[in-house]
């Protein structure tokens, strides 16, 4: 899963040598016959227009509507220059995801077997994803749902530090219990959304058996590396969780 800071690197638009990074790896990863599932946010970043900012959540909406297709070209285009022409989108809504699950399952795990999939929310369509994001909560959700759909044994959250920080800013190696680190995000506010976010899903996944690990998406070979199953970012253990 890769976050809107992530993806466009604090900049206002997605970050093409960053995406192009990212393909590299999955076509790694696909050439060893691993099937890659990515969760793309920076569909509102890249369909912003200078002199049309209506804002709230109508606003962001409408950027989505624009910008969805103009993230997509990019990612069709990093992937081309690996070779691979097959690059697909699925668009999902909380209905999809709860109501449709099987429909879901099966369409994703079929377009998985012939090539690439970027996965976001509907945003044009679904709101309450949108206010979400305004959480600051960011598709976290959305990409331990299809870690649970697809039954995924690795769930890797792209973030832009290199993963829990304790108090020094050193990234803690794993987590177990979330109200072990809990006191680290006081300072971000309420614990919703942001870090804490990611660290429910993170968790989450970990507890449903899959190799959970939240790392910095700008780090050399992260994906790669947490594939070899070699120590970068937090990784989150099995087991008791409370939150």
């Amino acid at each position: 899963k890769i976050g809107t800071s992530t993806i466009t690197g604090g900049k206002n638009r997605p970050d093409i040598e960053f995406m192009r990074d990212i393909a590299r790896q999955t076509v790694q990863l696909l050439e060893d016959g691993v099937d890659v599932a990515i969760v793309s946010s920076g569909a509102v970043a890249a369909g912003k227009k200078e002199g049309f900012e209506t804002g709230g959540t109508r606003g962001k909406q409408v950027d989505a509507v624009f910008g969805q297709s103009r993230l997509m070209a990019k990612w069709t285009n990093v992937f081309e220059e690996f070779g691979i022409e097959d690059v697909g989108q699925l668009l999902y809504t909380d209905i999809d995801l709860k109501e449709k699950a099987q429909s879901a399952r099966e369409v994703l795990d079929m377009s998985l077997r012939r090539g690439v999939v970027i996965i976001n929310y509907n945003d044009g369509i679904s709101d309450e994803e949108m206010r979400e994001v305004e959480a600051s909560a960011d598709n976290d959700v959305l990409a331990s749902t299809v870690a649970s759909l697809i039954d995924a044994d690795t769930f890797l959250i792209l973030t832009d530090t290199d993963g829990v920080l304790d108090e020094s800013g050193v990234a803690l190696p794993s987590v177990d219990r979330l109200e072990d680190v809990q006191d680290l995000i006081k300072k971000e506010g309420t614990g919703t959304g942001g870090p804490w976010s990611k660290w429910i899903q993170a968790k989450s996944a970990a507890r449903e058996g899959r190799r959970s690990v939240i790392a910095n998406g700008r780090g050399e070979d992260t994906i790669l590396k947490v594939a070899r199953g070699q120590n970068v970012g937090t990784r989150f253990q099995q087991g008791y969780a409370q939150y």
